[in-house]
């Protein structure tokens, strides 16, 4: 919202005579951007052009029907802060039961009153209306903040229980990270770092992933449900393929199996802070295999690739290899981005 003296004020009243005196007491208050709409036809156009950050709405008995202009500002502008005024009496009564019923109105004055009143009750609403607004922006970076599965995962479970699901999981590193850091100038190093990651993330998105977290130079994703190998097997391709690749090319890494994911961190008091993460031997395995992998390369593992269910040139050879932290040796294949010669036989689970 604007500052006080600068704020936009609409002046919503049928009677001409009435809106000329209200318009002149909240001039001589120092407000200059005031305006006056007495028809309804036109009101939509006009808060929808030019929203105000108050509305003051002089309410005439004789006129039942003009609350409803209330309600059209609440839909079209919901920011926007509604002082509606009143004579004593019927007027007042009516203006009071029809706010209650239906919360379109957010203060309500009664006629006569002081000027010092009027200026206080303006400055109320606006502040009000401020704090509300400052807090619906912060929520929403907060929520920028949030992994998109984390969203779901408080609808799918809020109780915050910890999830066990059947998932794939990918996983992305920039190579060579750290010397390119040393030779682009730190702000510009930080610009083609979003670029790059901000189009991993839209490439996951469009095979129904989900990103769980940027792990600086790098992102990390699980896809789940129906097709879940196949998706993820045909958004790693692509993401090897991809043209951000010229400007820091990357490994990408894939693995099948049980997840968990939940809430980590400091459990030991409410209030401490905690973040939501995924965690297994396949995410663990998946970050493995991409740390294996060459720039513009697909390491998978061999059961994630026939689980995928389509046939792609296998660019080198792996077979078993022995990773840190697994007792047994995983079969694995590595793909390149050839997506041209690639022929689809189903789409797998």
């Amino acid at each position: 919202m604007a500052s006080e003296n600068n704020m936009q004020l609409l002046v919503m009243d049928h009677d001409p005579v009435t809106a000329a005196m209200l318009m002149a007491d909240i001039q001589a208050q120092g407000f200059t951007r005031v305006v006056h709409i007495s028809d309804v036809s036109g009101l939509a156009q006009s808060v929808a052009g030019n929203t105000p950050d108050l509305v003051v709405f002089n309410y005439h008995f004789d006129l039942p029907e003009s609350l409803e202009s209330c309600r059209l500002i609440r839909m079209i502008a919901p920011h926007t802060a509604i002082l509606a005024i009143a004579s004593a009496g019927p007027a007042i009564k009516r203006l009071r039961s029809w706010s209650r019923d239906t919360g379109a109105v957010d203060a309500i004055l009664e006629k006569p009153f002081l000027i010092q009143r009027f200026r206080g009750a303006l400055g109320n609403l606006v502040q009000g209306k401020q704090a509300s607004r400052a807090m619906e922006i912060k929520a929403a970076r907060l929520e920028n903040l949030l992994p998109e599965d984390a969203l779901s995962a408080m609808d799918r479970n809020p109780s915050g229980e910890v999830e066990l699901f059947e998932g794939t999981v990918l996983f992305t590193d920039i190579r060579r990270s750290s010397e390119m850091i040393t030779q682009l100038p730190p702000r510009e190093f930080f610009r083609q770092l979003n670029q790059t990651l901000s189009i991993q993330a839209r490439l996951v998105r469009d095979y129904e992933g989900s990103v769980i977290k940027f792990t600086g130079d790098g992102v990390l994703a699980v896809f789940r449900g129906m097709g879940k190998s196949y998706l993820a097997m045909r958004c790693a391709v692509e993401l090897a393929d991809n043209g951000c690749q010229q400007i820091f090319p990357y490994g990408i890494g894939v693995a099948g199996g049980l997840i968990l994911a939940g809430l980590v961190g400091d459990s030991s008091r409410a209030g401490q802070k905690q973040q939501y993460d995924v965690i297994g031997a396949s995410v663990h395995l998946a970050a493995r295999l991409c740390s294996m992998a060459n720039a513009r390369e697909v390491v998978a593992t061999q059961q994630a690739y026939a689980a995928a269910r389509f046939t792609h040139p296998v660019t080198r050879p792996i077979g078993r290899v022995s990773i840190r932290g697994f007792d047994a040796g995983v079969d694995c294949v590595a793909l390149n981005p050839a997506p041209e010669t690639e022929t689809e036989t189903a789409t797998g689970i």
